[in-house]
């Protein structure tokens, strides 16, 4: 759309919401962040390895009620990490005193139409109430598909649905276009339908606020034989992965000849303390070794028979006689 909606949601409202790893199921969410026109919910009683991303306008995502207006019910989201027979009572705690998000916060208009359908399969008259909703203010899908090769786009990383990345079409196969991210190897481009709505023009993340990955720096030029040049964009990494500091080892213990069973726990700490300090004695001695042979020639030592062999009392008798 050109005319973005606006983000109404704060974080903490709840709302009712689509599980997308079982779509028909219909669930509570909670609203853990607010970036642009997007939300990143969390359905109550998963965790936040399960956050997802809607727009406003989505059709994903409607008021708290709408569910049992339409004759729905509430389902525990799927990995529910509690008993099954508890969801009553779980979702009676999480609703009570919560604050639910407004209805203008959707920026759709919901319209309910019922219909009466009779069947008289057997001469009886049987009512049923089929309900549908009509979402106004979701820009309408195109017609066909417009996209060719080489067009420029902004498209959500889907490995990492938190950011907006530049994109060039790679490829269009007939309701399909392939996403390749501008800077970035092959591991994040995909395919999607023309109509999805994980693909915007570009500019629309300067309309709505949002933050636009930079395009990264991964390809090299295999033409160009020199070393890499440290860049800023390389360091930030989109799998947000920490930094991994040194594993340092502990000291090598002495074996036990002879001795099964494992050492006493005291006993093993004292021989690591034991160990760490001998090396660091160690080094410092190396380390003064090293300079003091630097600047001082070694004395050669006199060479002469060893005390208390039989060369060296044979010695010490004869110069007692000479005596």
């Amino acid at each position: 759309s050109r005319n973005p909606p606006s983000n109404d949601f704060k974080i903490g409202m709840k709302l009712e919401a689509h599980d997308p790893r079982n779509f028909t199921s219909v669930c509570i969410a909670t609203v853990m962040g607010v970036t642009g026109a997007r939300l990143r919910l969390r359905l109550d009683g998963s965790d936040n390895k399960n956050d997802f991303w809607r727009l406003v306008d989505s059709s994903d995502i409607q008021p708290i009620g709408t569910c049992e207006r339409n004759g729905g019910m509430l389902q525990p989201p799927l990995g529910f990490r509690m008993n099954a027979s508890s969801w009553p009572m779980f979702l009676l705690r999480t609703l009570s005193g919560a604050e639910m998000a407004p209805s203008s916060a959707f920026k759709k208009v919901c319209i309910s139409f019922t219909f009466f359908a009779v069947h008289n399969p057997e001469f009886r008259s049987v009512v049923h109430n089929f309900f549908f909703n009509f979402f106004s203010k979701e820009p309408p899908k195109p017609s066909h598909n417009n996209f060719k090769t080489g067009m420029k786009l902004e498209a959500v990383d889907r490995k990492n649905p938190y950011l907006i990345c530049p994109a060039t079409i790679g490829e269009v196969k007939g309701d399909e276009i392939f996403v390749m991210f501008d800077g970035w190897r092959g591991a994040f481009d995909y395919w999607c339908k023309y109509d999805s709505r994980d693909i915007f023009p570009v500019g629309w993340c300067s309309l709505t606020k949002h933050c636009l990955q930079p395009p990264g720096n991964s390809v090299n030029n295999p033409k160009t034989a020199s070393a890499p040049v440290s860049s800023p964009l390389k360091t930030t990494r989109r799998s947000m992965q920490s930094l991994q500091k040194p594993v340092t080892l502990p000291p090598a213990l002495p074996v036990r000849k002879g001795v099964r069973g494992r050492r006493p726990k005291s006993q093993t700490a004292a021989l690591i303390k034991a160990s760490a300090a001998e090396q660091r004695n160690s080094s410092v001695q190396s380390s003064s070794v090293k300079t003091t042979s630097n600047t001082e020639k070694a004395i050669p030592k006199k060479k002469g028979p060893k005390p208390g062999s039989k060369v060296g009392i044979l010695i010490k008798y004869i110069r007692y006689l000479e005596n």
